[in-house]
């Protein structure tokens, strides 16, 4: 620490600053004073000067005490204006403060607001608005608009959505970060009027800024094709609202979206051509320096200002600088001031996970890549520092990447160690000649993009490619901090361990080298007598007289006195060993502990997903085996000619909410995907699970519905090696020892001659339901299955005289999402479920579930939740048959 003071400052300052992030209240205020107590204690036992240690103790005071500020401060002032301010119809005054964001029908940008409901409001609070387009015409007019113009925005003040299921995205929270509390929504561009005030001048420049980085998109649009444009935009200028989401994903899994973030590459790309310039101009060092400083704020604003971005063009400014003062030091002090100034500027931004990557792999890059290298056995110095670098960045971007997104390929490596290389020295420079170009004449700029374009093929062929092979895919359940924290502790004591092995080998070559200098001496110190004969004749004749009894003081047959000792295992050399071999088992250990493989939980669990108005339930076993009964769906109901509605990324409950609570779980397979029957909400989000894990098996209810995502879905079931059954009354599956499933409808049908599978348009009373045994405790999933289906199954029950063994379950999904066809008095008497979930979203056009159903309930003394006002309910099964229930809002009990 005394030898790097900023270092320990910045790293200080960053301990007290998310000490706040991970604690609130008392724990926070302990968790500092903890600090300040190792910190002492480490000052004493390594007598640091106590003007350093008095430093980095402020350091980490003032940082919580800023904090602590910003997070008072961070709290919005409307409940105090308006009572009840979620549902309220308010207009708003206030400026934009971002450029608008058209995306189809929706346009959002944030304003800050000065009065809403004639209230003046101290301090301006920021808004999200979100102006929901009413016809293709408007989007001109909201082309209109742009930052700094003064606006009154009439609409309803919403609070933003909070996660609805453990570990999903907390939009709320995210928005907080950004300070932002509320949400205004607004129908049509009339909505919105402008005032006419006059934009101020930081205003003003910002605007001008928007305009050139649109004017850039623009100009990429019409230099490559639409299978180019969003990512050589993302790659080159940071503009990634126009890639491409599947080819994103892509890159995703392999680990590569890196690429697409501005970072030090990309401003050393930068500093390089405007230093050239400079000397092309025949500028003089101090005024090309001058200049490069001056542009990196230009640029850091013109590709977006992501903190990786922000954090590059910090360090550029600060290397500049220190160059043209020739007080250039090694690049951690620069990184330490920068995240400094970073953190003073904007203390919330340590919870950013782009700021965390960026600075975690950075700091591993300058500290680790040298060690690495030198210890990798290639001789091949381009290869082995390529080498160091690609290892050195997977090691410290993992903890934080697996606690974010769940997931590794384990060929990323490969694909960072060949991709990145050439998108980075070939492709980007590629398209930022086509930008220079382009803007200068448009023809020459076209020949860098058509270079770029045929590069970029080669790009997603490989991508394609090496995503596509089986097996290399490994999801990870959501890690506690501790394992991250305990990750980057291991990584520091391999490097330490690394280093010593380093240290010992480069003694033993250093002592090897001298053993062999002290031979040679000692072998030129040996007294030839032939040889000196024949260099001097006096001594020639006196070697012939007899009787010489003079002997040289090391005869010629003489050998060295002692011999040097030889490299061999020594005690610090068995050290080393011992401690590579612990770090190895440690390693081991924390790998397990991430991966939390199924043997360390003997639980099994049934969760209820909150995926709106739709059905979503994930069954794990007590042996860790799969199965998901649908997967949601999102109805549509735009008209053919509304296809200028479409947005560039719309939600889709698969992709966004499926498939990554699937990750956060651990999920690797399924052993089986269930599709209860096939309309929309409980099929929509099957094409992006059987697309992310291996299926085993898919169920359906023998028919097919006339719909093309039906279609989509089978075909994707078949391309991808599932195997898909017809289910049908009276078949068993015994998963494992630890759960059992039996279907009980639908019946069996009459086979048609040509073997066909009917085709059913109404889906509802074909439903499958299953009767799930884990444990001893019985779950019944009916589907959407209505009044009559549910009669059929009653009475199917009672022709086969089924026993009591057979009547009382533990939990009863509703019917259809609690719809007045379902949940009849008589299946809820036949069952005589102890509580029964209710699956349906929020604010629903059906209105479900509806007030008989719920009445029902009541009446008949059965507790009840719903996934609309408790988000996820999960049901945990341990092996001795126990129950217990959690949900996401609301308390949890024990049924």
């Amino acid at each position: 620490m005394a030898k790097r003071p900023l270092v320990a400052f910045a790293g200080c300052w960053a301990a007290g600053n998310a000490s706040l992030s991970l604690w609130a209240g008392w724990p926070a205020f302990a968790a500092v004073a903890g600090m300040l107590m190792l910190l002492l204690a480490y000052a004493c036992i390594s007598r640091m000067p106590w003007r350093i240690a008095l430093a980095l103790a402020l350091a980490v005071a003032l940082s919580a005490g800023e904090r602590a500020w910003f997070e008072s401060r961070n709290v919005t002032v409307l409940d105090e204006l308006l009572g009840e301010p979620d549902g309220r119809l308010a207009v708003a005054a206030g400026k934009l403060i971002s450029p608008p964001d058209i995306d189809g029908d929706v346009v959002t940008f944030r304003m800050a607001v000065s009065r809403i409901a004639g209230r003046a409001v101290e301090p301006k609070e920021k808004l999200l608005v979100r102006v929901r387009l009413s016809a293709e015409s408007e989007i001109g007019t909201a082309g209109t608009w742009k930052r700094g113009d003064g606006v009154r925005v009439e609409g309803e003040l919403e609070l933003p959505g909070t996660a609805t299921n453990f570990g999903g995205f907390d939009y709320c929270a995210y928005l907080k970060r950004e300070r932002v509390h509320w949400v205004l929504s607004a129908d049509g561009a009339g909505a919105v009027e402008r005032s006419g005030e006059r934009v101020s001048w930081p205003d003003a420049a910002l605007r001008w800024i928007d305009e050139r980085r649109a004017g850039i998109g623009k100009l990429m649009d019409e230099l490559y094709g639409e299978a180019d444009a969003g990512y050589m935009k993302g790659l080159v200028a940071g503009i990634r609202e126009d890639l491409d989401p599947e080819q994103f994903d892509v890159f995703a899994k392999l680990g590569l979206t890196h690429v697409l973030a501005i970072s030090g590459l990309h401003v050393g790309v930068v500093v390089f051509l405007l230093l050239r310039l400079g000397a092309l101009f025949r500028l003089s060092r101090e005024r090309s320096l001058d200049a490069t400083i001056a542009a990196m704020p230009v640029y850091m604003l013109l590709t977006g200002a992501s903190p990786s971005a922000v954090r590059a063009c910090l360090m550029a400014m600060l290397a500049l600088f220190l160059a043209r003062k020739n007080r250039l030091k090694d690049g951690l002090h620069l990184l330490a001031a920068s995240a400094l100034a970073m953190l003073i500027v904007n203390p919330i931004m340590i919870e950013n996970v782009s700021f965390q990557l960026s600075f975690i792999v950075t700091l591993g890059l300058i500290a680790l890549v040298p060690l690495v290298s030198a210890c990798l056995p290639v001789r091949n110095k381009s290869l082995r520092g390529a080498l160091a670098v690609a290892i050195t960045a997977q090691a410290c971007s993992l903890p934080v990447s697996i606690f974010y997104f769940h997931q590794f390929h384990l060929l990323s490596l490969l694909s960072n160690l060949v991709l990145v290389p050439f998108i980075s020295f070939i492709v980007m420079p590629l398209g930022m000649a086509s930008v220079v170009l382009g803007a200068a004449w448009q023809p020459v700029g076209a020949y860098a993009a058509w270079a770029a374009s045929w590069c970029n093929r080669l790009t997603f062929a490989a991508t394609g490619r090496l995503q596509a092979i089986d097996g290399m895919q490994t999801y990870w359940p959501q890690p506690s901090l501790l394992w991250v924290a305990a990750g980057y502790v291991l990584l520091g004591a391999s490097a330490a361990l690394l280093k010593a092995g380093l240290t010992r080998r480069r003694g033993n070559e250093a002592s090897a080298r001298r053993r062999a200098e002290r031979l040679r001496r000692e072998a030129d110190m040996r007294f030839d007598a032939e040889r000196r004969a024949s260099l001097v004749a006096a001594y020639a004749g006196s070697l012939q007289s007899e009787g010489n009894d003079t002997k040289p003081l090391f005869g010629g047959e003489a050998e060295p006195s002692a011999e040097w000792p030889k490299p061999g295992l020594t005690g610090n050399a068995g050290i080393v060993r011992f401690g590579a071999l612990i770090a190895l088992v440690l390693w081991a250990g924390w790998l397990i502990w991430g991966l939390q493989p199924a043997w360390l939980n003997r639980d099994g669990s049934v969760a209820f997903l909150d995926v709106g108005q739709g059905d979503g339930i994930l069954i794990r076993t007590g042996k860790g085996r799969h199965i998901l009964v649908d997967a949601g769906g999102t109805a549509t109901f735009r008209k053919e000619d509304e296809a200028w509605r479409e947005r560039r990324d719309p939600y889709e409950v698969g992709r966004k909410t499926v498939v990554p609570l699937l990750k956060a779980r651990g999920v690797r397979e399924l052993d089986a995907l269930v599709l209860t029957h096939l309309d929309q909400d409980h099929i929509g989000g099957a094409a992006a699970v059987l697309g992310a894990f291996p299926v085993r098996s898919v169920l359906f209810n023998g028919t097919l519905k006339p719909a093309a995502e039906a279609l989509r879905v089978f075909e994707l079931a078949l391309r991808s090696g599932a195997n898909v059954y017809a289910v049908r009354e009276g078949m068993t599956w015994e998963i494992d020892e630890t759960a059992q499933i039996e279907v009980l409808y639908p019946a069996e049908e009459t086979a048609r001659p040509d073997n066909a599978i009917p085709v059913a348009e109404e889906q509802n009373d074909r439903s499958v339901v299953l009767l799930l045994n884990m444990y001893g405790r019985r779950f019944l999933l009916p589907g959407d299955l209505e009044k009559q289906g549910e009669a059929a199954v009653v009475n199917r029950l009672t022709e086969r005289g089924a026993g009591p063994e057979t009547a009382a379950v533990d939990v009863l999904k509703a019917g259809h999402h609690g719809s007045k066809t379902s949940t009849t008095a008589i299946w809820l008497m036949r069952w005589s479920p102890g509580e029964v979930v209710i699956s349906a979203g929020r604010n629903n056009f059906y209105g479900h579930p509806h007030p008989s159903v719920l009445e029902r309930l009541k009446r008949m003394n059965i507790p009840y939740a719903r996934t609309d006002l408790n988000g996820e309910i999960q049901y945990r099964v341990s092996p001795d048959g126990r129950l217990a229930k959690r949900m996401k809002m609301g308390s949890s009990s024990d049924p």
